[in-house]
């Protein structure tokens, strides 16, 4: 790449779009948690209830209600934004652009839930997760949701209260993904990683676990690893982040995840608590910044060990025993970080070439 080229990327053109507000981030918050929380109400209906015959539910309401107060409020902010005599789209505030393809998108894929669902029935357990319908209502939330970030990705020099909305936007963007990619959620169950035999009627008995259950077992650790730290690793790329926000946006998914499944395994969420507060240690310790790559590699590459490490002791106490042996739990701790570092030392190599690199101004969009 030629140094002009690199210094467009470093330089973007001022942009027509205006920003938001603080207050205007945290409404589109509120609207974007209403949505999720009717995501989750209504996985917790696909997951535990028998028998579900009708598109109109009361979690459906909770759902395309709070999509709508979304819809709206984006609606608003263009309106308020829009000038006499200039296009419409540059009335879309800055970072809000995809938000607004999300609103389409969810309307379009609404309508043709109403359909599917008309048609074919009602979905549950896995065949949800693989509806058309249903992945365009998740790619189309997590476009919503995501908006207040993007917002403050192009503005890295907002003060450390003003980037709250934007930590809260990209946990709650992880979590659609963690939603819909749900059967591959660590915290979800914990028959991930054990395998038992014995007779109907009998106590089940740990045993050793088959070649092809040790393989979904990594994909989903992979999977899981991804949903959760890439959200914090592309935060850390732009601000120093307080020890407590890479521990809250580990946990407060994996909790959410076990409510939708009606507890099942109650007693992981201790283990994702435990989890959680030892990757805040990691970063308190680290203290990882945009500018120091060493300090935010060794974070986020140690942050997957140490959290997924209590689940493993978790199951393993509860069971009295563990299916995978010392080289498989160890071998998938190590395999999580290496992820990790992989996708940090992409993403600083992209960074680099591209010569986006640049210093916070001291002070400014930092905590703790």
């Amino acid at each position: 790449m030629d140094a002009t080229a690199a210094h467009a990327f470093a330089t973007p053109p001022v942009s027509v779009h205006r920003p938001t507000t603080a207050v205007e981030d945290v409404i589109t918050l509120a609207a974007g948690v209403w949505l999720l929380t009717g995501t989750y109400v209504d996985g917790w209906a696909h997951n535990n209830l028998r028998d579900l015959e009708t598109f109109f539910t009361p979690w459906h309401a909770i759902l395309y209600s709070g999509f709508a107060a979304c819809a709206l409020w984006i609606v608003a902010l263009t309106w308020r934004r829009h000038a006499p005599d200039a296009r419409w789209m540059e009335a879309i505030p800055a970072g809000y652009g995809a938000a607004t393809a999300g609103v389409l998108l969810f309307l379009v894929s609404g309508a043709a839930d109403f359909a599917w669902h008309s048609v074919f029935g009602i979905e549950q357990g896995i065949k949800a997760l693989f509806s058309p319908s249903h992945l365009g209502l998740a790619t189309g939330g997590f476009l919503i949701l995501s908006a207040p970030f993007s917002a403050a990705w192009h503005s890295p020099e907002r003060s450390w209260p003003r980037l709250m909305p934007a930590v809260v936007s990209a946990m709650l963007s992880g979590m659609v993904a963690a939603f819909i990619l749900q059967e591959f959620a660590v915290f979800a169950r914990h028959g991930l990683i054990q395998t038992y035999s014995g007779s109907a009627g009998a106590q089940p008995a740990v045993t050793i676990p088959t070649s092809s259950s040790i393989i979904v077992s990594l994909a989903s650790f992979f999977v899981s690893t991804a949903v959760l730290f890439v959200p914090v690793l592309l935060l850390s790329l732009r601000w120093r982040l307080h020890a407590a926000v890479p521990a809250a946006m580990t946990l407060l998914p994996s909790v959410a995840l076990q409510i939708m499944v009606a507890l099942r395994d109650a007693w992981l969420v201790p283990a994702a608590l435990v989890g959680a507060v030892l990757v805040g240690v990691v970063w308190a310790v680290a203290r990882p910044k945009p500018d120091r790559p060493a300090r935010l590699l060794t974070a986020i590459g140690l942050s997957p060990v140490v959290f997924w490490a209590p689940y493993f002791a978790g199951v393993a106490l509860h069971d009295s025993a563990l299916s995978f042996s010392s080289e498989l739990w160890g071998g998938t701790l190590a395999w999580t970080g290496l992820e990790m570092l992989a996708l940090a030392a992409l993403t600083f190599k992209v960074r680099t070439t591209a010569g986006t690199t640049s210093k916070l101004p001291a002070g400014e969009g930092r905590g703790g």
